[in-house]
């Protein structure tokens, strides 16, 4: 078999050199045949045999299979002026399978099977995946099921007690640290390809679902060079000397300028044009009680608002700087000029977009 000349799995770190041998041959035979059954993909019974026997080898582990192809994705973009870096949540129901209950976890709506979280580089401009920069793949605890003749009020302080623990674990000991690992794990990525001079020649902006708008990712983004952040908003925070809330300043703003936005079709909608209500303004928001030293976000909000259609809009928090639409230029805190963030908009109905600056 032909071997691929750049094939990352040359640079496993398996602990055996004949386990990476193995590896960079499935990867070959992967590439001819991707999606198919391995006794599709694998020509002779001792093959697939051997397949079986590296896949359940200990030493074969999620993350040392992974990491070779998220370096090569981080090289091969390496010198695009920005990158998306997109998060997002997949629940993984194997339900009907039996046999492995026990390997696996509650998904929600009576699904059991394993949650697979990853960042997927995306081209800004045409939304062009480039590639995977980090995945993380787990599974939650089955629930011990409650005695035999439980009553209401021993139910009740049972689950206040189960509210009480899950509330007092460690940050990194939740899934909502998934977050700002993500964010941890792809800047270190690329700061192995850091320039001469300090500065990272590509920029990655992150951009996470609303379950990402947590404190600690605009903290980290804080610290880092030449990162930024897009999260849709899923609080009302407290804004700093506008005696206000987010929502509530936001909306009550000037439209700044309209935009219009192609949605695509999907099994709940047709194709058509959305119009959005763009407004925007830089805020400074209080941080939480944990992140009392941090000070001050100080960010830019934007509010896109499709017209006339159903209420509910989601919301993002980002890093960038903001400027109006193409051609129109925005001005923010002390006059200084905003960055045009008008692609990041999303393919949504009625999407409110906040853009966060530090």
């Amino acid at each position: 078999m032909k071997l691929l000349e750049a094939n990352p799995y040359r640079n496993c770190d398996l602990g055996d050199k004949r386990l990476t041998d193995r590896a960079v041959l499935i990867a070959e035979a992967l590439k001819v045949k991707y999606g198919h059954p391995l006794s599709e993909i694998f020509q002779s019974a001792s093959d697939l045999k051997r397949g079986y026997e590296f896949f359940s080898n200990p030493k074969t582990t999620f993350n040392k299979l992974t990491q070779p192809s998220f370096k090569q994705t981080a090289q091969e973009i390496y010198g695009i002026p920005i990158v998306l870096a997109v998060g997002d949540t997949t629940y993984l129901d194997y339900k009907k399978i039996l046999e492995k209950r026990d390997d696996y976890g509650p998904t929600g709506n009576g699904g059991n099977g394993l949650i697979l979280h990853s960042s997927l580089a995306l081209d800004p401009d045409f939304g062009q995946p480039l590639g995977l920069l980090w995945e993380k793949l787990w599974h939650r605890q089955h629930k011990v099921s409650p005695p035999p003749g439980e009553t209401s009020t021993a139910k009740k302080k049972r689950l206040k007690k189960e509210r009480l623990i899950a509330k007092n674990r460690a940050f990194k000991e939740k899934e909502s640290y998934r977050w700002v690992e993500a964010f941890q794990k792809v800047n270190k990525l690329f700061k192995g390809l850091e320039m001469p001079d300090d500065g990272l020649l590509t920029r990655v902006i992150h951009v996470f679902d609303r379950e990402g708008d947590i404190a600690e990712v605009f903290a980290l983004q804080r610290k880092n060079k030449n990162t930024g952040v897009v999260v849709r908003a899923a609080h009302n925070r407290c804004l700093s000397g506008e005696s206000s809330y987010l929502w509530e300043y936001v909306t009550s703003l000037e439209v700044q300028f309209i935009k219009e936005v192609e949605l695509p079709e999907t099994k709940k909608r047709s194709l058509r044009t959305a119009t959005l209500e763009i407004r925007y303004c830089p805020v400074s928001i209080n941080p939480p009680v944990r992140l009392k030293k941090s000070g001050n976000f100080n960010v830019y909000a934007v509010y896109a608002t499709e017209i006339n259609v159903p209420d509910g809009c989601p919301a993002f928090l980002t890093s960038l700087k903001c400027r109006g639409a193409e051609g129109q230029r925005g001005r923010g805190a002390e006059g200084k000029e905003l960055v045009q963030i008008s692609p990041l908009l999303p393919c949504s109905p009625a999407p409110l977009l906040k853009s966060t600056r530090f």
